[in-house]
């Protein structure tokens, strides 16, 4: 498929997606639809590290009690996610229902936008006992193009993980469609 008809294509999808695809010119972020595969890389020392989680358990960050604690370790597992260097299944492991979002992972491990993203997370918030809400920014070679959105976090037996719905939401803002969010 050519530049143009993909990028039309995602600006049918709606208006984020496009603005995703004009800042980096590629096709669906959470998808097999890769125009540019970056080589593989390691996984830098501490990253996805977690301080109070079960031994022997998937990658995350801190099962904590306190709130800077958990503010802490809800920030870390969104920083964890969009981390260039974070594996594919680490990234599975950082999700709600991870295993239900591989293709999208997938999709985006080696994608060139997954290069250039960095997220901020402000304003968490526990809703209730092991949930949480947040407001992040997803930025692509430090211009915001996804702003203020609104996330969640749950906690689960090994440490704080990204929402299923955030996920649903992250893959319908690239213009994509999850069968997990069906």
């Amino acid at each position: 498929m050519s530049r143009r008809h993909r990028v039309a294509r995602i600006a049918a999808a709606g208006g984020v997606a496009l603005v995703l695809t004009a800042a980096t010119g590629c096709g669906n972020f959470f998808g097999p639809d890769n125009c540019y595969v970056l080589p593989s890389a390691e996984i830098p020392a501490g990253a996805g590290e977690k301080s109070a989680t079960a031994a022997g358990s998937a990658p995350g960050v801190a099962v904590a009690d306190s709130p800077a604690a958990t503010n802490a370790a809800i920030m870390g597992v969104y920083e964890a996610f969009f981390a260039p260097a974070t594996s594919t299944e680490d990234r599975i492991a950082l999700v709600e229902n991870g295993r239900e979002f591989e293709t999208e992972i997938s999709g985006m491990a080696n994608h060139i936008r997954t290069a250039l993203t960095t997220v901020d997370v402000t304003d968490v918030v526990l809703i209730q006992p092991g949930q949480a809400q947040l407001r992040f920014t997803l930025n692509i070679s430090g211009n915001p193009v996804v702003n203020g959105q609104t996330g969640h976090a749950v906690r689960e037996a090994d440490g704080w993980k990204i929402a299923a719905s955030t996920m649903c939401g992250l893959v319908a803002i690239s213009g994509g469609v999850s069968q997990a969010c069906a």
